[in-house]
């Protein structure tokens, strides 16, 4: 016999949400956290390719309307917001 489960809402799209999609939103999440005085940092896992990081962030902030500066640092990406015509 079936089972009847109530899940959260957000649980139950995340669920059904295509991967690259799930990854846009969450790389559009990054973006959105920050401000003038906040960067962020992405650790590269094996799988990962720095180019297709580099790419998804660079997406995510147009996406929001913004820029962003993207520099590996090592086995990371560390990105900032930057003025629109000031980004590298």
């Amino acid at each position: 016999m079936a089972t009847f489960q109530v899940v959260p809402l957000q649980e139950a799209q995340r669920l059904v949400m295509a991967q690259r999609r799930l990854t846009e939103a969450e790389y559009r999440q990054y973006v959105r956290a920050l401000d003038a005085n906040t960067a962020g940092r992405i650790e590269l896992s094996d799988g990962d390719r720095p180019i297709s990081v580099r790419a998804r962030l660079k997406a995510a902030a147009k996406a929001e309307g913004k820029t962003l500066d993207i520099q590996r640092q090592g086995n990371a990406l560390v990105f900032w917001l930057t003025e629109s015509g000031d980004n590298r």
